[in-house]
C-alpha cells in the first residue's frame, strides 16, 4: 500500500514537473521569438535590414491580408508563409507592426472595397470531382501607415516576398523618396518602355526621372539624386559632359551602363559605338575597351534557320552573351550575386588606386574568355571560337570607383570663349566630395529585350548602392539563386558520359554478382548445417 502511494505520488511530481516546464517554455516563447531556418538563402526568416526597420518604425504600421481560403496547391500554403513571415515582423516591431487576415469569400461589399483598392481577383484553376474547375480568389495586401497606404495586388510567389513587404514598408514610412534620372536625349532607352521590369522594382523604393540635359541644361538634375547613364548611341556634347561631370563634383553618384560596340542583331552587324563618354570616363579611372568579349560560359540562344518549305528552331550556344560568375565578394554590391549574363559585352581598364580614388574590379569573366578587336564576327551560326593571337582572360568587365574625385574639366576652366558661355570658372566644381561611381561595360543588361531575372535585380541593387542604401541589397534576390554549373574541361565531360553510359550498369553486375555470392555462400551454410 505504501509503494502504491509513494508511486502515485511520484507519477503526479513528475507530470507537475512537465506541466510545469510546458508553462515555462510557452511564457518564454512568448516574450523571446526564435526560429531556425535551415534554408541557404534563409527565405523563411527575415533579414537583418527587415528587423531593424521595425525597431525604428516612426509609427504603427497595419497590414490587412486578403486571402482566399480553401485554395488548391501551390497557393494553399501561401496563407500559412506570409502568417508566419508577419509574425516575425511583429516580433520585432515592439507593437509598431499588426495585422489581420480576411477572406473575401461571397461578400460582394467586401469584393466591391478590393477593387477600389486596386486588389484583382485571379484565377486559380483547381480540380474537383474528377474535372478541372476555375474558382475566382484574392491574394493581396493593403499597409495603412497614418493617412497613406500601399498596395501588394497579388502574392504571386513567396519567393522574393520579404523584399515586397520591406520595401512597400520602407516606401511608406519615408519622409521623402529619392530620385534616379535616367539620362535621355542620345538614343538611350526609356526605362519605363525598354525597362519596364527594372522600373518596376526601383519605383518601389524610388522615383524615376527622365533627364533630358540638351532642353532643360544644368536644372534637370536639380532633383536627382543618381544618375544611371544606360546605352547612349549618339554622341553626348562637351555641355552635357559638363553637366554630368558637375553632377559628381557636388558628391551626387553616377552609374555607366554602356556598349562600345553597337550589335544589330537582326543584321549581325557591329560598329565602334562614338558616345563621348570615353575621355570623361578614362580621367575618372575607368576605361570601356573598343573590344568584345566571347566566353565558354555563355547563354544559350533560339535561332530560327530556313530548310526547304520548314522554318527550324536551333538551340544554340552563343559566346557573346558570356555569362559572369567571378565576383568580387567583399562588395555589398555583388557578395550575394552567383551569375549574370551580359550580351556583347566590352572589358575594362581599370586604374590602381590613388591617395583619393579607391578602384574595385566588382566581375570578372572566366579564364576560358577571349577578346575580339577590330573586325567583329557576331553572327551565331558562323564560326565565333577564338583566333589563335586572340587575348584571353580573364577580363574586368564591372568596376566601382569610391572616393574624392577630380573634375575632368579642372584644367578647362580659362576655356571662356563665347562659344562655351556654360563653362563658368567662378562657379563650377573642380574636386568632389566622397563619392562613387559604378562601370559596366554592357548597356543592354537591364533591358526586357535580354531579360534575365538575376540581370535586374542586380540593376535594382546598383541603384540602392548609388544611394548607400545597402540595406536592401541581398535580400531583394532572395529564394532566386541562380547558381549555373562551371564549365567543365573535355576530360571531364568524358568522365560523366562514360560514367553513366558504362559505370552505372558495372555496379549493377558488381551488385549481381555480390548478392548472388553471398546467396551462394549462405546455401553452402545450410547444407553443412544439415550434415
Amino acid at each position: 500500500m505504501r509503494e502504491k502511494t509513494i508511486h502515485r505520488a511520484s507519477t503526479g511530481f513528475f507530470m507537475l514537473t512537465v506541466a510545469g516546464i510546458l508553462i515555462l517554455v510557452n511564457f518564454v516563447a512568448a516574450e523571446l521569438f526564435a526560429r531556425f531556418d535551415l534554408t541557404e538563402s534563409k527565405m523563411y526568416s527575415i533579414s537583418e535590414a527587415s528587423k531593424n526597420l521595425m525597431k525604428n518604425l516612426p509609427d504603427k504600421v497595419h497590414a490587412k491580408a486578403y486571402f482566399t481560403a480553401n485554395l488548391p496547391a501551390p497557393y494553399n500554403s501561401h496563407t500559412s508563409f506570409v502568417k508566419d513571415i508577419f509574425e516575425e515582423y511583429a516580433a520585432y516591431s515592439n507593437g509598431g507592426f499588426g495585422f489581420e487576415f480576411i477572406d473575401p469569400g461571397d461578400n460582394e461589399e467586401t469584393r466591391n472595397q478590393l477593387m477600389v483598392l486596386g486588389i484583382p481577383p485571379v484565377q486559380i484553376q483547381e480540380i474537383q470531382n474528377d474535372q478541372f474547375q476555375v474558382k475566382q480568389a484574392w491574394l493581396g495586401i493593403v499597409f495603412y501607415y497614418a493617412d497613406k497606404k500601399e498596395v501588394i495586388p497579388v502574392v504571386k510567389t513567396t519567393s522574393g516576398f520579404e523584399y515586397e513587404v520591406t520595401s512597400t514598408i520602407k516606401k511608406l514610412t519615408a519622409e521623402r523618396l529619392k530620385t534616379v534620372g535616367f539620362l535621355q536625349g542620345h538614343e538611350e532607352p526609356n526605362p519605363r518602355e525598354a525597362m519596364q521590369r527594372a522600373s518596376e522594382i526601383i519605383e518601389k523604393n524610388y522615383k524615376i526621372a527622365l533627364v533630358d540635359l540638351k532642353e532643360q541644361k544644368a536644372s534637370a538634375l536639380d532633383e536627382v539624386d543618381t544618375l544611371v547613364i544606360v546605352n547612349p548611341k549618339t554622341k553626348i556634347e562637351e555641355e552635357d559632359l559638363y553637366y554630368i561631370d558637375q553632377f559628381l563634383m557636388k558628391g551626387k553618384t553616377i552609374a555607366f551602363f554602356a556598349d562600345a560596340i553597337d550589335v544589330d542583331v537582326r543584321s549581325f552587324r557591329a560598329v565602334n559605338v562614338d558616345n563621348g563618354l570615353a575621355e570623361l570616363l578614362t580621367h575618372y579611372g575607368v576605361t570601356i575597351n573598343q573590344d568584345l568579349i566571347g566566353d565558354v560560359q555563355n547563354k544559350r540562344i533560339n535561332i530560327a534557320s530556313q530548310q526547304g518549305m520548314f522554318r527550324i528552331s536551333n538551340i544554340i550556344n552563343y559566346p557573346l552573351i558570356p555569362v559572369v560568375t567571378d565576383f568580387d565578394k567583399d562588395s555589398p554590391l555583388t557578395q550575394t550575386v552567383d551569375a549574370l549574363s551580359f550580351p556583347f559585352l566590352s572589358s575594362l581598364k581599370v586604374t590602381s588606386n590613388t591617395e583619393a580614388v579607391t578602384y574595385t574590379v566588382l566581375a570578372r569573366t572566366t579564364p576560358r574568355s577571349w577578346q575580339q578587336v577590330g573586325m567583329f564576327v557576331v553572327n551565331p551560326m558562323e564560326n565565333l571560337a577564338p583566333k589563335p593571337d586572340a587575348q584571353t582572360g580573364p577580363f574586368p568587365v564591372a568596376a566601382a570607383a569610391q572616393g574624392r574625385f577630380t573634375s575632368f574639366f579642372a584644367n578647362k576652366l580659362d576655356q571662356t570663349a563665347g562659344d562655351k558661355p556654360w563653362l563658368n570658372p567662378s562657379s563650377a566644381l573642380t574636386q568632389s566630395p566622397e563619392t562613387r561611381i559604378l562601370v559596366v561595360g554592357d548597356g543592354s543588361f537591364g533591358l526586357d529585350e535580354y531579360f534575365d531575372p538575376p540581370n535586374v535585380i542586380f540593376l535594382a541593387d546598383a541603384v540602392d548602392w548609388l544611394m548607400q542604401d545597402n540595406a536592401m541589397i541581398g535580400i531583394r534576390g532572395r529564394g532566386m539563386e541562380n547558381k549555373p554549373i562551371g564549365e567543365l574541361e573535355p576530360w571531364e565531360k568524358s568522365v560523366i558520359k562514360y560514367m553513366n553510359m558504362i559505370g552505372i550498369p558495372i555496379l549493377f553486375v558488381i551488385f549481381g554478382f555480390a548478392r548472388w555470392s553471398m546467396r551462394r555462400a549462405r546455401k553452402r551454410g545450410f547444407q553443412l548445417a544439415s550434415k
